[in-house]
């Protein structure tokens, strides 16, 4: 089944700043489809509108950082898995104060423990 028009258009967004050629806009599509699973999973643990839109703009964050910095190949979910990366970068073109920065590690935090629990259900 072929994801409708509107589901393109809302990746494409959310991915605009992710990629630069065919290959790594393949990358930016995979992760994104990975993260998109992830707004679901936080749909379901019934967080406040703000705290859903807060963690979204974190991923795209985090999204774009990996892209830019993380010199992947082929995107997999256990690039997501480790401690919050990318801080330094967050910092110096986001934000510095002490209130985003660990609004960012929270969500990578979060988006980790999903990870993992993605991979377990593969296995």
């Amino acid at each position: 089944m072929k994801p409708d028009k509107g589901f393109e258009e809302d990746l494409e967004y959310f991915i605009e700043d992710w990629h630069w050629n065919k290959k790594s806009h393949e990358f930016a599509c995979r992760m994104a489809h990975f993260m998109f699973g992830f707004f679901e999973y936080l749909k379901s643990q019934k967080l406040s509108e703000s705290t859903q839109r807060k963690h979204e703009s974190n991923c795209q964050l985090i999204g774009k950082f990996v892209a830019d910095y993380g010199n992947y190949n082929e995107f997999t979910p256990e690039i997501l898995t480790g401690e919050p990366d990318y801080v330094n970068e967050f910092k110096r073109k986001v934000w510095n104060s002490h209130y985003m920065v660990q609004s960012y590690k929270t969500t990578w935090r979060k988006l980790a423990k999903y990870a993992k629990s993605q991979i377990k259900e593969k296995v």
